[in-house]
């Protein structure tokens, strides 16, 4: 939520807002803002860089906050962002690591960091790598949102690993790769294949036993 300052300077017309990357890959946490000077904050420098492009965030409430987004990054050659630097990406440790795309807000006067607000967090799920004809060679990072932990539904099975990284301690998908399929019969008896007259609470039973 915005504080009071912000908004008044934003109902004024004289906000200045910058973008902030905060990633948490295996080797450290790395922060990013889109400026000309860093910026410490939480304990985190914030490196300029303003290379990175943010697509539209989602947005909602409850189980649909925080959709998924895309962080795009092309080569620069002068900011020493060549392909073979840009590649060294798969050396990290990425897959499912917490990402944080943040505001800035800054007095335009002054340069006094006024507030800043996060807009949305997620989970690095996958980098693409492609060539651009305009752009050259271009990393895109597919970021899961946050609905993800109240869902835990996604395209793939995730693994024990997947999720001890999100949350430590949690085995919910310990045997999800060994789980197979039970199919449950619903219904009156004699309205199904289960036989008439057959114990519903034996047959519950009998499922959580095997």
């Amino acid at each position: 939520m915005l504080s009071t300052a912000v908004k008044n300077l934003y109902n004024e017309g004289r906000i200045s807002t910058r973008q902030m990357i905060w990633l948490q890959f295996g080797s450290g946490i790395y922060g990013f803002i889109a400026r000309n000077e860093p910026l410490m904050w939480e304990g985190v420098e914030y490196k300029p860089f303003g290379l990175i492009e943010v697509s539209d965030l989602g947005s909602g409430t409850g189980t649909t906050a925080d959709g998924s987004f895309t962080l795009t990054l092309a080569e620069s050659p002068d900011d020493g962002l060549t392909p073979a630097v840009l590649v060294q990406i798969e050396n990290e440790d990425y897959r499912d690591r917490p990402v944080r795309v943040m505001d800035a807000h800054f007095h335009p006067d002054t340069g006094e960091l006024i507030q800043v607000e996060t807009v949305a967090r997620g989970y690095l799920d996958v980098v693409e790598h492609a060539v651009d004809p305009e752009r050259g060679y271009v990393l895109a990072a597919r970021c899961e949102g946050r609905q993800l932990d109240y869902s835990r539904k996604n395209g793939r099975v995730r693994s024990t690993a997947d999720q001890q990284r999100r949350a430590p301690g949690d085995k919910f998908f310990e045997h999800a790769g060994r789980a197979g399929r039970v199919e449950v019969l619903w219904g009156k008896p004699g309205s199904s294949n289960v036989p008439s007259g057959s114990n519903y609470n034996d047959i519950f039973t009998k499922l959580i036993s095997n």
